[in-house]
């Protein structure tokens, strides 16, 4: 699958979302392996290099208690 530039930084941009609501909530990556994530599938999606389906974006949202909007968020835009 083709993927340009501007997707690869919206990919990366929720990576870093899904790394950033893990650590606020103390989890590990192992930690995730509870909410059905194996922790390498897990690492792939916090590594930016896999493309994510919309039900593996939801599963995420809800395993750390956010709107699935939070995970698309950019960071430096939050709390303006």
């Amino acid at each position: 699958m083709h993927v340009d530039e501007k997707t690869w930084k919206l990919i990366r941009r929720i990576s870093k979302n899904i790394r950033r609501l893990r650590t606020e909530r103390g989890l590990t990556q192992e930690d995730m392996e509870q909410f059905g994530f194996g922790v390498r599938w897990y690492q792939r999606f916090e590594s930016g290099k896999h493309v994510l389906s919309i039900p593996t974006l939801d599963r995420l949202a809800r395993a750390f208690k956010v709107d699935i909007v939070e995970l698309f968020e950019d960071p430096s835009q939050r709390d303006k």
